[in-house]
């Protein structure tokens, strides 16, 4: 099921959709695990903080994996959950 919101420039995917009702999991709030981790689909995204470097894996960036919590949209983008 997919799902659309709106958020503004600088606003973190996962507080932006939590407040929507979207519960998306999350611990942190800083980069710094990997509660929140998802999978970029389409669109670009920018960091509002640099994720800490031992986040994300080498094979987890070529895998477009990002951190929703500190990750705003700069286009609109499509993304799916990980379990």
């Amino acid at each position: 099921m997919s799902k659309t919101i709106e958020i503004e420039n600088g606003e973190s995917i996962v507080s932006k959709a939590n407040d929507s009702g979207i519960d998306i999991p999350f611990s942190c709030m800083q980069g710094m695990c990997t509660t929140c981790i998802a999978t970029l689909l389409s669109g670009e995204i920018e960091y509002i903080e640099e994720p800490d470097p031992d986040t994300l894996t080498e094979g987890d960036i070529k895998e477009n994996k990002i951190l929703l919590c500190i990750a705003t949209p700069k286009s609109d983008i499509e993304i799916l959950e990980n379990d």
